[in-house]
């Protein structure tokens, strides 16, 4: 077994010697694995263990670090079936990929490959050509997969900051002030933690005693010759959580929230060429261990309200809750089968339809599509695609729709937040925090309406296509539904202090002047979801403030040392 460099003099500084292997005992992902030998064992430091491939091109192996790392090199200790050509692949989500090295001629043995500094969280060997071994072609096969980081004795930098364990999603490595808004109904403040550029590096954190607050962590270098310090200032959502159900109980689902949608609405049968009859069976729905199972099964199944038989079941909630206006999460897992069609969307509470609750309520007086219907998540046969949608009439009264689509790993095994923010003037659909539907509500009569929650899981029809054969189960897991609104938005606040403040002109083009009867600290601009737009800290009784944004209404937070006051501001 040999040692060489890959197209650079192979020089090793005393601090790059001592430096970790960052890839030692962590995750990876491959393209294949061969008799077993997984691609944990390329990263295990058991020189007797490997990872194979399958015998084809391409094939790859991927470590995940754990954090963002300023990286010195690479090391491979190739098995005899070794890649003569492959690349040295950087990414720090996993989806964009940065070739650091592409190499030709390679001749196995040990390569190391120098990385110059670059930063990345996941590395990536990404093989296109193999070895001949007495005339025939193996696959990869690594013993070990070794990286390493820039090691600078004075460097008091992070390569990331995690809230309550979760990796920051604003984090940059040279950006050393954050303001966050908490998640709606979040009133704690997140424990932070942190990983530095270099790992002999140490830091400290004074957490934030109370909302708004800062967080601040301290870095200290290897040497102790320098420091940096990062800020992270915490403020609390301007929504209240006013419905939903954390499903931590056990049996049937709360039958004061859900009601069970069993009657076809056309003759026998439901919508889209479904194939299946809902049912308010506990085989059918049910919660249990913290969450709520909608559950589609084959069997043969007579409805006892049409008489008709189907091949499957499952199961259709309304909420008996309304609203008009908020924010809506769903968290939850989908099922993984083909030919399931799982949905958590919403219609106009004043939809006519057989069986619907609010029509059993009185309410069903307009039909679709004039209720309106947000489609806030569906899947079709693409299990790693969600999609969502708007559904009302277009200029001639007939049906018409907007759709778009995000592309989203692991849907049947991990957790994830599925969110409608709707307001006057738009509605956004999200996955985990990524807005990728916007409808402009502003002259959108069909959004303007109080509007119920459906969650269910529909079998084969125009989305869920053709049901496989050997199809016999599946789950949809949900582990809460909430409903946020905005805070009331009164002068209460300022009777009760008995300070009087005074923003105008309201409506303006967009310059307020704010006045108030004793010192102002801060101002504070939101948009209608909560998002900060603007601050200003006058520490005086008078600021003028311009906001450059589009049309439509805002919030604004005013506080002092014995008051605080929000209220709306719109601009012309």
């Amino acid at each position: 077994m040999k040692t060489k460099a890959i197209y650079f003099l192979f020089f090793l500084s005393f601090n790059s010697l001592f430096a970790q292997n960052l890839a030692l005992q962590k995750s990876t992902t491959t393209s294949s694995v061969r008799d077993n030998n997984q691609g944990a064992f390329a990263v295990d430091g058991d020189q007797s263990t490997r990872w194979e491939s399958n015998w084809s091109n391409p094939q790859f192996l991927t470590v995940d670090l754990g954090s963002t790392y300023t990286l010195n090199r690479v090391e491979i200790d190739w098995e005899d079936a070794y890649a003569t050509h492959y690349q040295i692949q950087l990414s720090d989500n996993q989806q964009q990929w940065t070739t650091a090295l592409n190499i030709t001629g390679s001749d196995g043995g040990t390569d190391v490959i120098d990385l110059n500094g670059a930063t990345a969280r996941y590395v990536r060997m990404y093989g296109t050509q193999r070895t001949t071994i007495g005339g025939a072609q193996y696959g990869y096969s690594i013993f070990e997969f070794e990286v390493y980081e820039e090691v600078t004795t004075n460097n008091a930098s992070l390569s990331n900051i995690f809230l309550d364990d979760v990796a920051f999603a604003a984090f940059s490595s040279n950006q050393f002030t954050y303001n966050h808004l908490l998640p709606p109904g979040v009133t704690s403040i997140p424990v932070v933690t942190a990983a530095t550029a270099n790992s002999s590096a140490t830091y400290t954190v004074t957490n934030a005693q109370s909302l708004p607050g800062t967080t601040t962590i301290n870095v200290t270098s290897a040497d102790g010759s320098t420091t940096q310090t990062y800020t992270i200032n915490f403020e609390g959502s301007a929504y209240n959580l006013v419905w939903n159900d954390e499903f931590d109980y056990t049996g049937a689902p709360n039958s004061s929230k859900w009601y069970h949608q069993t009657y076809p609405p056309v003759g026998d049968s439901w919508f889209n060429g479904e194939q299946q009859h809902y049912t308010g069976r506990i085989e059918n729905s049910y919660v249990s261990n913290g969450s709520l199972k909608i559950k589609a099964i084959k069997e043969t199944y007579r409805d006892p309200t049409s008489g008709s038989t189907k091949q499957y079941t499952a199961a259709r909630l309304n909420s008996k809750y309304a609203f008009k206006y908020g924010r809506m999460e769903v968290r939850a897992k989908l099922p993984a089968a083909q030919g399931t069609w799982p949905a958590i969307w919403t219609l106009g509470k004043n939809i006519s339809e057989n069986g619907a609750y609010w029509e059993t309520q009185g309410y069903g007086d307009t039909a679709w599509p004039a209720c309106g219907e947000i489609d806030i998540m569906e899947q079709d046969g693409d299990k790693s695609k969600t999609s969502g949608a708007f559904h009302f009439p277009n200029s001639n009264g007939n049906h018409t729709y907007t759709t778009n689509s995000l592309s989203v790993s692991n849907t049947d095994s991990n957790w994830h937040v599925y969110a409608m923010d709707w307001n006057a003037e738009t509605i956004e659909l999200s996955v985990d925090g990524t807005v990728f539907h916007t409808l402009n509500n502003a002259q959108n009569a069909y959004f303007d309406n109080e509007h119920f929650i459906l969650l269910n899981i529909a079998m084969g029809g125009q989305l869920g296509g053709s049901i496989p054969d050997i199809f016999t189960f599946d789950i949809m897991e949900i582990d809460y539904v909430r409903v946020y609104q905005l805070q009331p938005l009164t002068t209460d606040e300022i009777v009760k202090q008995n300070i009087e403040v005074n923003i105008y002109p309201n409506p303006s083009m967009g310059k307020f002047y704010v006045e108030a009867a004793d010192v102002i600290n801060e101002i504070v601009v939101y948009d209608l979801t909560g998002r900060t737009l603007a601050k200003y800290h006058p520490m005086n009784t008078k600021e003028t403030i311009s906001i450059n944004q589009s049309p439509g209404i805002y919030l604004i937070k005013v506080r002092g040392a014995k008051f605080e006051i929000v209220n709306k501001i719109i601009i012309n």
